[in-house]
């Protein structure tokens, strides 16, 4: 039986970074946002809904998501935003449970990370082993958020504070990981983690 971790940091914590570290150590990954894109694919049920309540011109000609069309729908409209969330979250819930419970039951002894960016808000945290989040001061947090999107410091503190703050989501934590070293810091941590799950 495998044992499974939620793993969790803050915007421009360096997630997808800690992610392949993960699995360069032999983790299996998963990624919640490649779910929420595998449930909005060309002849999915999630696909169907959105279409039914957005309309066709949220399609490419070739029938997927227009996810620059429907991002124009909805962000800046809360009650938009609502509705696409109303279709996707259960979807996305449902098939984030089927993974788990699959790596659960499966002969493997392997360790398995799961990366769920809301993982408190949306109250993953039950599903899992243990919760490991991601941790960088805001200060840094906010410099790598501005040179990563190329935005101003307010567009950055803006996203940063649409989260649950940063140190918030450490406190919850079973296990941390302080992301604000170099690479050779964060393997380092990465490595001496992986031995004690």
């Amino acid at each position: 039986m495998s044992k499974v971790y939620g793993l969790t940091g803050g915007i421009a914590a360096g997630k997808s970074t800690v992610l392949d570290l993960f699995r360069q150590d032999g983790c299996v990954v998963y990624d919640a946002d490649q779910v929420a894109r595998e449930i909005v694919k060309r002849g999915t049920v999630g696909l169907k809904q959105i279409v039914n309540e957005f309309g066709e011109d949220v399609l490419l000609s070739d029938g997927e998501l227009n996810r620059t069309k429907l991002g124009s729908i909805v962000f800046g409209n809360k009650k938009q935003l609502e509705k696409l969330t109303n279709i996707t979250a259960p979807l996305i819930r449902k098939q984030i449970l089927h993974t788990i419970k699959q790596a659960r039951e499966s002969n493997d002894k392997e360790i398995v990370i799961f990366e769920i960016q809301l993982l408190f808000e949306a109250n993953y945290q039950i599903y899992f082993d243990g919760i490991i989040s991601i941790y960088v001061p805001e200060e840094i947090q906010l410099e790598r958020l501005m040179e990563r999107d190329r935005i101003s410091e307010e567009d950055a503190m803006n996203k940063i504070n649409a989260q649950m703050p940063i140190e918030q989501k450490r406190d919850l934590a079973d296990f941390v990981i302080d992301n604000s070293g170099n690479i050779n810091i964060l393997k380092t941590e990465i490595y001496n983690l992986t031995k004690k799950l």
